[in-house]
Parts: C-alpha cells; sequence; structure tokens
C-alpha cells in the first residue's frame, strides 16, 4: 500500500475549515476542480457519491466516513487510474489555536502520471484549503 500525507496550518477554528469540506459547492472556490456535485442531488454526507469535474477528469468518489468537524473519508469508484484508492480530509486542533488540515490517502497501485497527480493534488489542497479557511 502506497501513502500520502500532506499537512497545513490556519489560524481558522475548525467549524470554519469543516465548512468549506460539507459544501461541496464551495470546493471549486478553494479547490482546482471546475465543479463538484452529489450524484443525484442528494446531501453531502456519508454514503454520498460526489461527482468532481476537471478537465479532461470526471472523477467520483464516495464518502466512507463523515464525522463533522473532524474526519471526512472517501474512495474512488472511478475517473483516475488508481486502485484501491481512498483518502481523509483530518481536521485537529493547531497548538496556540487554529486548525491543522491533515490529507491521508492510501492506494494500492497508480500509474506513475497518476501517483505524481495525486501527491501533487493532496499538498495542494491542503495549501488551498487552509488558505480558503482564513479568507
Amino acid at each position: 500500500m502506497k501513502t500520502i500525507d500532506a499537512a497545513a496550518t490556519t489560524p481558522a477554528s475548525r467549524d470554519i475549515v469543516w465548512n468549506l469540506i460539507a459544501d461541496e459547492s464551495a470546493w471549486p472556490r478553494w479547490g482546482r476542480w471546475s465543479s463538484v456535485a452529489i450524484e443525484g442531488g442528494g446531501q453531502h454526507e456519508l454514503g454520498a457519491v460526489r461527482v468532481l469535474v476537471q478537465r479532461p477528469f470526471r472523477v467520483r468518489e464516495r464518502v466512507t466516513d463523515w464525522q463533522p468537524g473532524q474526519r471526512m473519508t472517501y474512495e474512488l469508484l472511478d475517473g483516475m487510474n488508481a486502485r484501491g484508492y481512498r483518502a481523509s480530509a483530518i481536521l485537529e486542533d493547531a497548538p496556540g489555536g487554529g486548525t491543522v488540515i491533515r490529507w491521508h490517502s492510501e492506494y494500492e497501485s497508480a500509474d506513475p502520471v497518476t501517483a505524481f497527480l495525486l501527491r501533487t493534488a493532496a499538498r495542494d489542497t491542503v495549501k488551498r484549503l487552509a488558505k480558503a479557511a482564513t479568507a
């Protein structure tokens, strides 16, 4: 199993960061996706299937753990050449105040380009999320 870990700290509270994660319509404002929607128009919660688009990618992910203010875990269903991919966004109190945002990913296999994209995306995501939380 291959792993990717990325972290960033923001002075914003966990509630503020969580609200950005929980509101999938906000993801294009802080992430690299041009659109994010819940399949079938449901709620962004445990069991939800997200559809994330950034040409040429159209990715589907299922939320497998949803602990408001603490953790959101998901698994890749399709759209990228990675087998067994799953990841968690974990929010922790930062020493002295604020929030540490951790993105932990694991996957069985991926082609070299996809593996590079996954590593780059994790690092970029936590930085962008931390910045958006302070905006």
